[in-house]
């Protein structure tokens, strides 16, 4: 197991700057990480008035996947199969399923182009307080220093997709707990801070997880 003691450490050193040059964002690092908080709060919005009509969810999806990265062409893979699907009914199924991560995923895996590590990064800005995202930098560092944690992933198929995401979302809550029982606090920063004793949400988790994975901590 990664070194607890270290998280905060970790969280303070998480930089992400994929596009955000591009689109007007300085790169997300400690302690402001702009375009996060700016998609956190939107889709936080986007999950509290998905049920009363058109949301432009859309648009906002596809600046989801563009701070991403857009790794593999995913943003058009998205926009290929739009006219395929009713995107707002994807949404609302997602949105009505997060208290289940298993259905959550499930759900979030039939946007179109999405893969795993977008409709984990969609879970992620949905509820950041339950999920965080699985992206293959995470899942190659657990499967060389703590393969027990998750099971093998098969990208072509969904069910093991979401056996691997479950795993995930579970082994967050672990070291969530451990944190809040140790009270190792997540540092203040702009982003919301988390309900329990130690303040870390999922998605603050995975941040740290993020750095671990290039760290010598093992």
């Amino acid at each position: 197991m990664p070194d607890l003691n270290n998280f905060p450490q970790y969280f303070r050193k998480y930089s992400w700057d994929a596009k955000h040059a591009l689109y007007g964002y300085p790169a997300d690092k400690y302690d402001q990480f702009e375009w996060i908080a700016s998609l956190e709060r939107r889709f936080n919005w986007l999950r509290k008035n998905c049920e009363k009509g058109k949301t432009a969810s859309i648009y906002l999806l596809k600046e989801m996947i563009q701070w991403g990265g857009s790794q593999n062409g995913t943003l058009q893979k998205f926009e290929d199969g739009i006219e395929q699907h009713n995107i707002q009914q994807l949404v609302l199924d997602t949105v009505s399923n997060l208290s289940s991560p298993e259905k959550a995923i499930e759900a979030a895996l039939k946007f179109p182009g999405m893969g795993l590590t977008y409709a984990s990064k969609m879970l992620r800005f949905l509820d950041p307080e339950r999920y965080g995202a699985l992206d293959r930098r995470i899942r190659k560092a657990f499967s060389e220093r703590l393969p027990e944690v998750l099971p093998k992933i098969y990208d072509a198929y969904d069910q093991s997709m979401v056996t691997g995401y479950v795993a995930f979302t579970e082994y967050l809550d672990h070291l969530k707990q451990k944190l809040d029982k140790e009270i190792i606090t997540r540092p203040k920063c702009n982003l919301p801070l988390g309900s329990g004793d130690s303040k870390w949400r999922a998605a603050d988790i995975e941040m740290a997880i993020f750095c671990w994975a290039e760290s010598d901590d093992l």
